[in-house]
């Protein structure tokens, strides 16, 4: 076994909850001070798209500090399961199943493919994956963040409010059918 494969497992097995969220903390802003130097001159406006655009990407990928830490197999393969889903879902009626249910209207600002919001479904799929397998800790920090990437793609004009409110029942009735409450026992 090669040594890099042996120090990631050696690490994976010493993650905690504590040192797992820091490193994704210090990961994500990262990431915002490389925003904050690549657009410092935008738009109030535009930073409110850009920081949803951020959580769209960043709540989905918070789902594996928990995995991680709780070393939770099955959830891993849940939260892959969902995503493809509700991904697929998505992009199902981005590419055409739309056009089937005559919706396929322009987005508010121009441009294709606006139902449902693929931001959203990004947003949620992380929040309704964390607050059903992990509980209302998760529910109470991530659904709002999910809402705010729904807000900030109509306030961008971007969607159509029903765009959003589509990738909100997508992730939530997938969710619901998908993801199963985590047990102690499991890990």
């Amino acid at each position: 076994m090669p040594i890099a494969n042996i120090k990631l497992i050696q690490v994976m097995q010493k993650a905690t909850m504590k040192n797992t969220n820091l490193i994704y903390f210090l990961c994500l802003s990262f990431v915002f001070i490389i925003n904050i130097l690549i657009n410092s001159k935008e738009s109030y406006q535009t930073w409110i798209e850009i920081i949803g655009t951020i959580f769209q990407i960043a709540i989905p990928m918070y789902v594996l500090v928990p995995v991680i830490w709780k070393k939770d197999k099955k959830g891993t393969i849940q939260m892959l399961r969902f995503l493809l889903v509700v991904i697929g879902i998505t992009w199902a009626f981005k590419l055409g199943l739309g056009q089937v249910f005559g919706i396929n209207e322009m987005r508010p600002r121009g441009g294709s493919m606006s139902f449902p919001s693929g931001h959203t479904t990004g947003a949620f799929s992380g929040a309704i994956f964390l607050s059903i397998r992990y509980g209302w800790k998760y529910a109470l920090c991530f659904l709002p963040l999910a809402f705010f990437v729904g807000f900030t793609r109509i306030y961008s004009l971007a969607h159509w409010p029903r765009d959003v409110i589509a990738s909100i029942v997508i992730c939530t009735i997938s969710g619901f059918l998908l993801v199963k409450r985590f047990q102690k026992t499991e890990a």
